[in-house]
């Protein structure tokens, strides 16, 4: 208010046409500093972490892992920077279809003329929607069922044929706790889970002999991007939905997605070696109860 006082007897003292002028000059200092000041107290998004991981080595481009989240920014940088990582921009890679055999086994072809052989391969897709039995058609239940099943069989036994030849080879199957006790309005993602598990360990029996091992992983309640997205979009109440789940876990909480992925490392490596046909169970435990 003093700075204003003084200006305005200022103003008046110099004249009319010097004094406007001067009120303008003051006006638009004031506009220049209140957008400044509008810039800086902005919230900024969160800027990305990016660690370097080699070259393509189909186009030569440089390849990074990136992540919005300091804390999970320690997990890229333990990848090996001699790593070889597919590009996804590179005109010879590209999405393959779960459904297709040619595709898969195109896929597996080209990984095999790369890098010589596949000594691990991991099975970590899905899909489904919700709806209850009653309501769910057969192209929807085929749909759910070829992706979540069909797709595991098609790249396992692609796979296989190279890893039997070399007498040694890990897959590592992620099913989820679906199959094991169900999941309402998932009836066909579940019995496709279930049939995963089931797969399983028919593999690792058939193919012990061989040195392969196989194993499951059945996670419960996991905060992936994709299912919270879902979840966002599809229900109404999606904030209590996600706490009524958390409140039917041991722990009180959803999972972290590393809590998937570091038992993944562990069934590739050779810690876990005397192990196959076995389906761990990532749940954060049985529901609690109160107290009698």
């Amino acid at each position: 208010m003093i700075f204003l006082y003084t200006t305005l007897e200022t103003l008046v003292s110099l004249g009319s046409n010097t004094g406007l002028w001067l009120l303008v000059c003051i006006l638009v200092l004031c506009g220049l500093f209140l957008l400044i000041w509008r810039l800086a107290s902005t919230p900024k998004k969160p800027r990305p972490w990016v660690v370097r991981k080699g070259e393509c080595p189909f186009c030569g481009s440089e390849l990074f892992g990136t992540t919005r989240d300091y804390q999970r920014l320690h997990l890229l940088e333990t990848l090996s920077p001699e790593s070889k990582y597919l590009c996804t921009n590179c005109d010879r890679e590209k999405v393959a279809d779960l459904l297709s055999k040619e595709q898969v086994h195109s896929v597996v072809q080209r990984t095999l003329e790369e890098f010589g052989q596949i000594d691990v391969l991991v099975n970590n897709h899905g899909a489904s929607f919700r709806a209850p039995v009653e309501k769910i058609s057969l192209n929807g239940w085929n749909a759910v069922v070829s992706i979540n099943l069909n797709g595991v069989f098609l790249f396992c036994q692609a796979v296989g044929h190279h890893m039997i030849e070399r007498r040694y080879g890990v897959i590592v199957n992620i099913a989820s706790m679906a199959g094991v006790r169900g999941s309402q309005m998932m009836s066909h993602y579940g019995a496709a889970k279930a049939a995963v598990i089931n797969f399983t360990t028919t593999l690792a029996m058939e193919w012990a002999p061989y040195n392969i091992r196989v194993n499951c992983i059945a996670p419960g309640p996991i905060e992936t991007e994709g299912y919270l997205e879902v979840l966002q979009r599809t229900n109404p109440n999606a904030d209590e939905l996600y706490r009524s789940v958390a409140s039917r876990v041991a722990l009180g909480r959803w999972g972290r997605v590393e809590e998937i992925a570091y038992p993944t490392v562990f069934l590739a490596s050779e810690a876990s070696s005397f192990m196959t046909g076995t389906t761990i169970e990532i749940d954060g435990g049985p529901a609690r109860r109160e107290l009698d």
